[in-house]
């Protein structure tokens, strides 16, 4: 990925990146695709407001049933077009004063207070004066995906979004917004290592005392298209275990856990930037079972998509004083049900997410991450802690950080490449 420095990414990341020409090997924040909803929770025809790179954007469907995404100010008096309507025309009218746009290039079509007044019709109808920006839409795999840059269409048409191929046609997205900025959640899906200690009781096996070093990593830079890296296990449950993530740019991680079973885990992140401080976190997974004749341990292992935010806050527990789950007469019959009717078992699943993707804050990442975002690096940064330093052991530019480990290799790779 072509170098941003570390303190600055994010400012870049909302827009305020050099004007730069991707065609020419340079990297603009702006020129790329980023998703921002899956088709299955974009209800009616919008609009929806969108805040992306921190421009105000909004979302609509138009008469040709194409989503759409069109700058979410008026021109008129600068009103919300969030709060507007499509009408039966397929035009996005404004709530304030009725103004109505055209999906396909944003020009103003419609002035009811201007009907009959020829003079105003021939200064507002169809003109670049009050035309809203566009930006070119594409869905893919069920999510909709927006190119935040008005000038550069035709570049966006030769280009195409991050998905890895190993995701179904129609995956089960799940999205929330998060406190903590686009570097502090991609750098932490770069680092498994933390899993034992931050994760603890989240599965049977993260426990800190079953944390195990890692061995040094094999990374490689795919240019402008992101990064690559190849790592094992770091508990003592997943020591054969064979790692695979890909850093898809602008904001995608995706990665895979084989295991000698033939069992086969993979997450597919999307870490969108909305505005400063705040990302826009898309998510999904798959699980294939262990192969014919393979002993499948799956059960107290990642199942299905259970990348939904986590409940459980950092306790500093150990593994002795993790309280056993409980099995008392209720859950015995709601199990033996599951079995009889698996059905039954996809409903308590999906009400059990919906509970979790309504807001709890207690989540362990946000937890860590928020605290990192808005007071650990600043510290640093502003020199009241300690000044930034190189590695001692990886290149690249001065960091915050201190990454001097193999498992540091990941993070440090984001910086150096």
């Amino acid at each position: 990925v072509a170098a941003v420095d570390a303190a600055a990414a994010e400012e870049a990341a909302v827009g305020a990146a050099k004007d730069a020409s991707t065609e020419a090997g340079k990297w603009d924040w702006a020129k790329q695709w980023y998703p921002v909803m899956p088709l299955s929770m974009l209800e009616g025809d919008g609009p929806v407001p969108l805040t992306l790179l921190g421009k105000t954007l909004v979302l609509w469907r138009d008469d040709l049933g194409t989503w759409r995404c069109t700058d979410g100010i008026c021109r008129h008096r600068l009103a919300p077009l969030a709060l507007g309507r499509v009408n039966a025309q397929g035009q996005l009218m404004c709530r304030y004063h009725g103004w109505c746009f055209r999906g396909s290039d944003g020009a103003c079509v419609k002035v009811p207070m201007a009907q009959g007044d020829a003079e105003a019709e021939a200064v507002l109808l169809n003109t670049p004066r009050t035309a809203l920006g566009t930006y070119p839409t594409q869905v893919k795999k069920g999510l909709l995906f927006v190119w935040p840059d008005a000038d550069s269409a035709a570049l966006a048409g030769k280009s195409e979004p991050f998905m890895a191929e190993e995701m179904g046609e129609a995956p089960d997205w799940n999205v929330f917004d998060a406190p903590a900025s686009w570097r502090v959640w991609m750098e932490q899906t770069w680092d498994p290592s933390h899993a034992p200690f931050l994760h603890q009781f989240t599965l049977p096996s993260f426990a800190p005392e079953n944390a195990v070093a890692m061995e040094p990593f094999v990374i490689q830079d795919l240019g402008n298209k992101g990064l690559l890296c190849d790592h094992g296990g770091y508990m003592k449950s997943n020591m054969d275990l064979k790692a695979r993530r890909v850093f898809g740019a602008p904001c995608a991680n995706f990665s895979t856990y084989g295991y000698p079973d033939g069992r086969e885990v993979g997450f597919h992140f999307y870490f969108v930037p909305t505005e400063v401080g705040r990302v826009r976190q898309i998510t999904t997974s798959y699980f294939r079972p262990a192969t014919a004749g393979g002993k499948d341990a799956s059960q107290d292992a990642v199942k299905g998509n259970q990348l939904t935010v986590s409940t459980v806050v950092p306790r500093g527990r150990i593994l002795e004083s993790a309280a056993a789950p409980k099995k008392g007469i209720v859950a015995g019959i709601l199990a033996r049900a599951e079995c009889r009717w698996p059905e039954f078992a996809k409903v308590r699943r999906g009400l059990n997410k919906l509970k979790i993707l309504r807001g709890r804050l207690g989540d362990q990442d946000n937890a860590i991450l928020s605290f990192q975002d808005s007071v650990g690096l600043p510290s640093v940064q502003s020199g009241s802690m300690r000044q930034p330093a190189p590695s001692r052991r990886y290149p690249g530019p001065a960091s915050e950080y201190v990454l001097e480990t193999n498992a540091d290799a990941h993070v440090a790779g984001l910086w150096a490449l």
